[in-house]
């Protein structure tokens, strides 16, 4: 997700607690500060929380000096370096960020198989290595994206097992024929007992 959006993630060292210091005296400023003071209407619902803690961050935690800031407040420090910050583009999908990835090779029955659930794909992938982007928490039968070569191929489905051991393919060109009654082939506009016959002399 970091690379897409052209972000480093970068961790403490060992025993280099400094980087993320700010970040745990911030939970120990909400222990002390907001969460001593939360009522029975606060702690009702999620929501009544997160109510309750934005009207503390944005009324009191932004507007209170910070030695860590040399005395402004977070609200100051933000005037003067918000325009720094850079905001993912308007139509960016956030949710496709955070799909996992899992690369498999498609086999001869153009099928690929996702934590023990068998997906069909295009029958022009067989053989190549794909790139399957899932959501984990979703439920088995929920398509999941099939990329080659960085590009969004298809939507892939569960195998349908019985309707797919009905279909046969073809080696040369790994096309698809459902069995069943063949359709007959069209017959030739051009018989060979129609052609007008040899001249007498030249036979």
């Amino acid at each position: 997700m970091c690379a897409k959006l052209g972000l480093a993630l970068i961790h403490a060292r060992p025993y280099r607690p400094q980087g993320k210091g700010k970040i745990e005296r911030w939970f120990k400023t909400v222990r002390a500060q907001l969460l001593t003071r939360l009522g029975a209407e606060d702690t009702r619902s999620l929501q009544a929380l997160n109510r309750r803690l934005w009207a503390w961050v944005e009324g009191e935690y932004h507007h209170s000096p910070h030695r860590g800031l040399s005395g402004a407040t977070p609200l100051e420090q933000w005037a003067q370096c918000g325009e720094a910050v850079h905001f993912p583009e308007p139509g960016l999908d956030l949710d496709d960020l955070f799909l996992f990835e899992a690369q498999r090779k498609v086999q001869k029955d153009r099928t690929v198989s996702l934590n023990g659930v068998l997906y069909e794909v295009d029958a022009a992938l067989v053989g190549e290595k794909v790139t399957l982007r899932f959501d984990p928490s979703a439920p088995p039968a929920r398509p999941v994206q099939v990329c080659h070569q960085g590009k969004l191929i298809e939507q892939a489905r569960p195998v349908e097992t019985y309707a797919n051991c009905f279909v046969k393919r073809h080696r040369p060109s790994w096309t698809l024929e459902v069995e069943g009654p063949s359709a007959q082939a069209p017959t030739s506009a051009l018989r060979l007992r129609e052609l007008p016959g040899e001249p007498e002399e030249e036979r």
